[in-house]
């Protein structure tokens, strides 16, 4: 767990977020006529105008959703799945994004079981997707303030239950602060993590990174998988049931 990286990310929300927006204000037209030819039918253009967006540095579930159903139109099913996971990240509770996401796999050819989780982890995740990354910071960053403000009310006061309100209530508001922190912690782990897309229509995973080495099973363009290592030209990767093995790394697109 990278908590320096996380605490940098946590205080830095706030400002980024209104340079985020002063950037969408600059390509609030191009995105408009994207809007538009989409809606016309011309998914080719459409799809130069929102890739034109995100190579200029932008970065929101809205465009990569867009983007993605515009992938969808044109029949590019790798494509569509890779923007709608990055959408996700972005608005992890947005139905929109899960139920064309899911659409799009039905397109793909392998069908894995994934691995059954405990009941704790299921909560515990389930919990994580209730907000996104940004607003469990914000939610952070404004426990600690009051937190702070309950302390303070400790310190400085003189009337006994006054006191004993601050105290209590810093410390109750600082343990829940703790939890948000774990929460977003899990939060950026799952937006950082290390996943991709498979974009070869057919992949032979090995044993071991090289072409001489065994055969182990076959996966197919569109499908998800994490990525556990790197030697070379090749990445190791592993299934949502487990298994895990090497692969080019030219035939996948990280999310």
């Amino acid at each position: 767990m990278n908590f320096k990286a996380l605490i940098i990310f946590v205080f830095s929300v706030i400002g980024t977020c209104h340079c985020s927006m002063a950037n969408e204000g600059h390509y609030e037209d191009i995105y408009a006529e994207a809007n538009n030819v989409y809606k016309a039918g011309n998914y080719d253009s459409a799809q130069v105008l929102y890739s034109e967006i995100i190579q200029n540095g932008m970065v929101s579930s809205d465009l990569f959703y867009n983007l993605g159903n515009t992938f969808f139109k044109k029949g590019n099913i790798p494509e569509a799945i890779l923007f709608f996971e990055r959408a996700l990240r972005l608005a992890p509770n947005d139905e929109d994004i899960r139920y064309n996401l899911a659409i799009a796999n039905t397109y793909i050819t392998d069908k894995i079981t994934p691995l059954d989780n405990m009941f704790l982890a299921k909560w515990w995740e389930s919990i994580t997707y209730s907000f996104s990354l940004t607003a469990w910071s914000i939610i952070f960053i404004c426990l600690l303030f009051i937190a702070a403000g309950l302390i303070t009310m400790y310190v400085v006061s003189s009337r006994r239950k006054v006191k004993q309100l601050g105290l209590i209530g810093g410390v109750l508001v600082f343990g829940v602060s703790i939890l948000v922190i774990l929460l977003t912690n899990s939060a950026f782990n799952k937006l950082n993590a290390e996943q991709a897309i498979v974009f070869a229509p057919t992949v032979n995973v090995k044993s071991a990174p090289g072409l001489n080495s065994t055969d182990q099973f076959v996966i197919h363009e569109g499908l998800k998988v994490e990525i556990l290592d790197s030697d070379g030209d090749w990445t190791r990767i592993r299934l949502s049931d487990g298994n895990s093995g090497w692969l080019l790394s030219q035939s996948i697109e990280r999310i």
